[in-house]
């Protein structure tokens, strides 16, 4: 094995690390440690990827997203929703550093960006563990889910996941806080501060993926608006076509164009009346 794919080997190890950490803490201090490749193209065979990321062996799973029963003007609506969020962000880490590791041979820039990404969601997920453990109802104490590891799985190439994850999931929480923002930082300074920050962050996040999406785009002969649409409906069918809600001015900073905006926006067809 020469020294660039044993460099690359390393990375990839290392990745693999992250992912299996249990907690945000240890996510963190592997992330602290690992750099960037140096140049472009450093390569790596694929390793197999774990069906699960780590999380503590006391926290209990759910095959479906809870819902919240309570709401947000309750501390016990609060604590449920920054659980749920808490577990989204933890989520992220993985999910970031998982398109790093199928981003053998790419920049070494996209490599820079999403370890940065990973980072800040790590900062995220801390600020979310310290509410809720000064709030008594501590990461773990819910049940949590799966359900975006699965559909980052899911995709079937880098490309892919640069729309499943930061373009699709990511870009539905600007939407969602966007909505909720005003709600909670009215009756919970600390807890809206929080949301505050993941969204600004998040829109950043969400803009980077636009930016290496048409990027992937350009190098494998795509048309981004195209791509993104056939992605979408390909792996969240079950979401279309409700329109949703969306944050305009939000995914317009992050890059999204008015013909993706309208795909989302896309009303079904209704046939005739009987």
């Amino acid at each position: 094995m020469d020294v660039a794919m044993k460099e690359g080997e390393t990375y990839a190890q290392a990745l693999l690390a992250v992912i299996a950490a249990a907690t945000v803490a240890d996510k963190s201090a592997l992330l602290a440690k690992i750099a960037a490749p140096e140049a472009d193209g450093m390569t790596w065979a694929m390793p197999a990827i774990p069906a699960r990321p780590g999380r503590p062996p006391a926290w209990r799973e759910s095959a479906e997203a809870p819902r919240r029963r309570r709401p947000l003007s309750e501390v016990a609506g609060r604590a449920r929703f920054l659980h749920a969020l808490h577990h989204i962000e933890m989520s992220a880490i993985d999910l970031a550093v998982l398109l790093c590791l199928r981003a053998s041979g790419a920049p070494a820039a996209l490599h820079a960006d999403f370890l940065g990404i990973a980072r800040e969601e790590a900062i995220h997920a801390g600020l979310v563990e310290d509410w809720l453990n000064a709030h008594h109802c501590p990461p773990g104490t819910h049940a949590m889910h799966h359900k975006l590891w699965d559909s980052a799985l899911a995709a079937g190439s880098l490309g892919e996941q640069l729309v499943v994850v930061p373009r699709f999931l990511e870009a539905r929480g600007l939407d969602v806080s966007v909505d909720v923002l005003p709600r909670l930082s009215a009756i919970d300074a600390g807890a809206g501060a929080i949301v505050a920050r993941i969204y600004h962050d998040e829109l950043r996040h969400v803009g980077i993926g636009t930016t290496w999406h048409r990027w992937w785009c350009a190098e494998n002969g795509c048309e981004p608006d195209a791509h993104f649409a056939q992605v979408v409906r390909a792996h969240f069918a079950d979401q279309l076509p409700s329109p949703f809600a969306l944050d305009r001015a939000g995914r317009t900073q992050a890059g999204f164009s008015a013909a993706e905006m309208a795909m989302l926006e896309e009303r079904p067809q209704q046939g005739p009346a009987p």
